[in-house]
């Protein structure tokens, strides 16, 4: 009997699991809606891993939040931060009878580009993932760092505006890819909120009312990236999350970097090599990232 792997990725708007064979490949996947409360997310676990087939011989699970890999416990954040901090290896343990790790997203996603991704071979490099918050995992001398506290990657934390420091202004507020997708569509009278598809036609239409939203949004970007390079030096930074598959995300982060390089010149680092990454609907799901992590 082949050996399989069970994946979940939870993300604070939906939650993909997958089947993996021990080279890699997904077998079959499917997604849910993240809840958005505790006992309905834990109601969503028992049914996932509940019943699974006897091939599975491990559970990967990345999910967003403050991650200890080794005691498999979760500080929660953004829209899960109702599951405050919550040995989630255990729970999914005793419901499943399997090994489980549990990783951070970003970390996650980072750990299989290393391995068999866009950054395979790279020494220094990062993935931003833009999504309802921001993520991110870092490489440094070919490893993934995840620090002391487990704390490597957070740039949501990370503040905008050094005089008023509150949970408003940190980059997680300020950069959702879900809050920007929000405003387009409620500025262009689009009746599904959610519909990024719809406010990426508007975008790319050069719609007035979305553009200038949008643009915001992108530079935003390239200010945080022009901010990780400034201390960190990296060779090449992907870019995630499900809006970039969207040609006008990179062209307009790029033009954004333009424009702000011109404005003075001295002060910018040197820009690294930034690629958009296969979002969850492309050859290479999210979902690769929690089984690469077991």
């Amino acid at each position: 009997m082949e050996h399989r792997y069970f994946s979940i990725d939870i993300g604070g708007t939906a939650t993909k699991y997958a089947h993996f064979d021990h080279g890699g490949k997904m077998q079959e996947h499917r997604s849910v809606a993240t809840p958005t409360n505790k006992e309905d997310f834990l109601k969503l676990l028992d049914q996932l891993v509940g019943k699974l087939e006897d091939s599975v011989v491990g559970i990967g699970v990345s999910v967003p939040g403050i991650v200890d890999p080794m005691e498999g416990t979760v500080t929660f954040t953004g829209a899960l931060s109702f599951m405050g901090n919550f040995d989630l290896a255990s729970y999914i343990r005793q419901a499943s009878g399997c090994p489980v790790f549990i990783g951070n997203d970003a970390n996650c996603a980072t750990l299989a580009e290393l391995w068999q991704g866009r950054l395979k071979g790279v020494e220094n490099g990062a993935l931003i993932t833009l999504g309802t918050s921001v993520g991110g995992g870092l490489v440094l001398n070919g490893h993934l760092m995840s620090g002391r506290h487990f704390q490597t990657g957070q740039v949501s934390a990370m503040v905008t505006n050094f005089d008023e420091p509150t949970p408003a202004t940190t980059v997680g507020a300020t950069t959702s890819a879900v809050k920007m997708i929000e405003d387009v569509a409620v500025a262009c009278k689009i009746k599904d909120t959610h519909d990024g598809w719809a406010v990426f036609e508007k975008i790319d239409e050069g719609d007035d009312r979305a553009w200038p939203i949008f643009s915001a949004f992108c530079r935003r970007v390239a200010l945080l990236l022009i901010n990780l390079q400034a201390v960190l030096d990296l060779d090449r930074v992907l870019l995630g999350g499900g809006i970039s598959s969207q040609p006008s995300l990179l062209a307009e982060i790029d033009y954004q970097f333009e424009v702000l390089h011109a404005r003075t010149h001295a002060c910018w680092p040197t820009l690294p090599s930034l690629t958009c990454w296969p979002p969850a609907s492309a050859t290479r799901p999210t979902s690769v990232g929690p089984w690469m992590a077991y």
